[in-house]
């Protein structure tokens, strides 16, 4: 056996080795230090990340905020790539979409980074993604428009008869689709004149000469502006049959009931049943039909529209409209349409216009007799049925004003059997000393209100359908863009309908 001995020295310091702990204590601080090293480096990581997040998101959130906004002129998606380029972010933009209709823009976008840690990747975190979005949507809450059509003459047959509902549908997809009490659609079809309706007539200075109808002559002035003075004296326009059509039912102005104006109304049953009552017939005035239209889109007709309320006319609930853009968003659009030109818009002269006419008519025979101050003869009234002269009318007859006259006869019958016929001239010349007639200043008043509804900041559209050239021309030339003008031929007229409609109805009225 072999037996080993250990100095005593020896013993002592293996003894000494086995106790001492210094070895361990410097092992456990590399160790901290090490994590200390790495919790230090993981949050320099986490705060790159998070300030680039932070640079990112509020780019984004600055951005889109611009890009969305209905007032912003720019496209949408250079406002966004703007604000990044400017920000020195402009490689980290990924997609951009916007959406946008006549009264919304939504606009979003995403951005996403590589902050490229510095300590993670030691714990095999290659990549370390920064990822924000943001979106941003404008709408407006009010909506108000008005649908101006034409029913003149060529209107007649098919062309009517496509419109009626294609009309009717815009009106039910506006309204119906929209929060109750957020959509106003006012109707106004137009001829020769339009015929504003008695409460719209009231609103007025107007001196009512008849019951007939209520078109009021509107002078070239007032079409520099979507207004129209209340306290400004204006004609009623007569009640009379210019056209020569072989009787007394072809008026300058519209007299059909259903032929009035519809201000300021969200009732579709009522909107749609007048233009499926609308009557064609006479000359075209797209001028005037704008003018109207334009001026119950003003906010400067609030008082004439509380006076329509006061006569149960509109809704009181509407009693700030037209609403003003600038304290309230809202969205005003004018739809015109034409399927023919400007042509003339006729009116009475003086003497003619109001008060007793030289007519007498007797019930019982039905002769009539047209005074006239002979010299030289007291046989001053002749016998338009007999053709005689006589000193006195029928002992029935009666003396008819000039408004009964027009009412029953043409101008042409006035002026042919009434002047013509006992004095003599031929009855162009009797018929134009009766007349006057406005017609190669309206191109440039439908342009000029036209001009003046789009610096108001209307939207308008036009249609022309199946209109001739210089009716393409102006309807064109008045709406807010070639973007907004349709030329529609037959069942068209209601896909052009439904596409404005759809522009439209974007919005649900939630404000």
């Amino acid at each position: 056996m072999i037996h080993y001995r250990v100095a005593a020295g020896s013993a002592a310091s293996l003894k000494r080795f086995r106790q001492d702990e210094q070895g361990s204590i410097l092992l456990l601080s590399v160790i901290f230090i090490f994590l200390m090293l790495m919790m230090g480096g993981l949050a320099v990581d986490i705060m790159r990340h998070e300030e680039r997040r932070v640079q990112l998101q509020q780019t984004l959130d600055r951005s889109v905020l611009a890009a969305a906004s209905l007032s912003q002129d720019h496209d949408p998606e250079e406002v966004v790539t703007d604000y990044f380029r400017k920000a020195g972010l402009l490689e980290y933009l990924n997609d951009i979409n916007v959406s946008e209709g006549l009264n919304f823009r939504t606009v979003s976008a995403d951005a996403e980074a590589d902050t490229q840690p510095f300590f993670m990747h030691l714990m095999g975190i290659e990549d370390l993604n920064v990822a924000a979005g943001s979106t941003a949507d404008e709408r407006i809450s009010n909506v108000e428009v008005s649908l101006v059509l034409d029913i003149s003459g060529s209107m007649s047959g098919s062309r009517i008869n496509n419109l009626r509902p294609a009309a009717q549908e815009f009106v039910e997809t506006v309204i119906n689709s929209s929060d109750p009490g957020k959509v106003t659609v006012s109707l106004v079809p137009y001829t020769a004149q339009v015929n504003v309706g008695p409460g719209l007539f009231s609103q007025f200075n107007v001196t009512q000469l008849h019951s007939s109808s209520y078109c009021i002559e509107l002078p070239d002035s007032v079409f520099s502006t979507t207004a129209l003075s209340q306290t400004t004296s204006f004609i009623h326009n007569g009640h009379f049959d210019p056209f020569n059509s072989g009787s007394a039912s072809l008026f300058n102005c519209p007299y059909h009931t259903a032929n009035r104006i519809i201000p300021l109304s969200d009732s579709t049953a009522r909107l749609q049943s007048a233009i499926g009552s609308m009557v064609v017939g006479g000359n075209t005035s797209i001028d005037l039909g704008v003018k109207w239209g334009a001026l119950l889109l003003d906010p400067a007709s609030q008082g004439i529209v509380q006076g329509l309320i006061q006569r149960g006319v509109v809704d009181d609930a509407y009693d700030d409209r037209p609403l003003s853009p600038s304290t309230i968003d809202t969205l005003k659009v004018m739809v015109v349409m034409t399927d023919g030109q400007n042509t003339a818009e006729y009116k009475l002269n003086n003497g003619w216009r109001t008060g007793n006419s030289i007519v007498w008519r007797s019930d019982s025979n039905g002769e009539v007799w047209a005074y006239h101050n002979r010299s030289n003869t007291n046989e001053d009234y002749y016998n338009a049925s007999t053709g005689r002269w006589a000193t006195a009318p029928h002992s029935s007859a009666v003396r008819l004003t000039w408004p009964q006259v027009f009412a029953r006869w043409t101008t042409d019958t006035v002026a042919r059997y009434f002047y013509a016929a006992p004095l003599g001239g031929s009855v162009s010349t009797h018929e134009s000393n009766m007349l006057s007639y406005v017609s190669s200043t309206k191109n440039s008043r439908m342009q000029t209100v036209c001009t003046a509804a789009k610096n108001a900041g209307i939207v308008i559209y036009g249609i022309a359908f199946e209109a001739p050239s210089d009716g393409q021309t102006q309807i064109r030339n008045c709406a807010t863009s070639d973007a907004h003008y349709f030329n529609a031929n037959g069942l068209e007229i209601s896909t052009v309908f439904r596409a404005i409609a759809s522009q439209i109805s974007y919005l649900r009225l939630t404000q």
